[in-house]
């Protein structure tokens, strides 16, 4: 006497395979959204620490008494003078760029660039307008 074997039909498996599909489609764009989040963030945090950075070289050099003399930002690696050991460039999400024909630091987020000009003479490091697309990324850089 021959033993019945268990199994799954042609068509249970065609409906899990249906179901899955349907789950990653739904899935997929929102987990996109939440990486370059999450990249926004860790750009965020950087802007801050530089800013900071920028304003704590300035007291230095006022306390050595040369003025209130804001620093160059070093290029390589990126901040290395205002965040402890800098950062690495690269053009890969959550990595900065120093574009040198431009002067400008570009922090990628995957499908998008945000731009950020450094003026010397103020200490500012703030998002261009201008060069990012869309324009509300700067709005989070405020």
């Amino acid at each position: 006497m021959k033993k019945l074997q268990a199994a799954f039909t042609m068509v249970e498996l065609i409906f899990v395979i249906v179901v899955l599909g349907i789950l990653a489609a739904v899935a997929l764009p929102k987990l996109t959204g939440s990486i370059e989040d999450a990249y926004i963030s860790k750009a965020q945090s950087h802007v801050s620490v530089i800013r900071s950075g920028l304003q704590n070289e300035r007291s230095k050099s006022i306390l050595k008494g040369e003025g209130a003399v804001y620093p160059e930002l070093h290029t390589d690696p990126l901040f290395k003078n205002v965040i402890e050991g800098g950062v690495e460039s690269g053009t890969k999400g959550g990595e900065w760029e120093y574009d040198d024909s431009t002067k400008e630091y570009i922090f990628h987020t995957g499908p998008h660039r945000i731009y950020f000009e450094y003026n010397k003479s103020v200490g500012t490091f703030t998002c261009d307008r201008e060069n990012t697309s869309p324009q509300t990324l700067c709005d989070r850089f405020q």
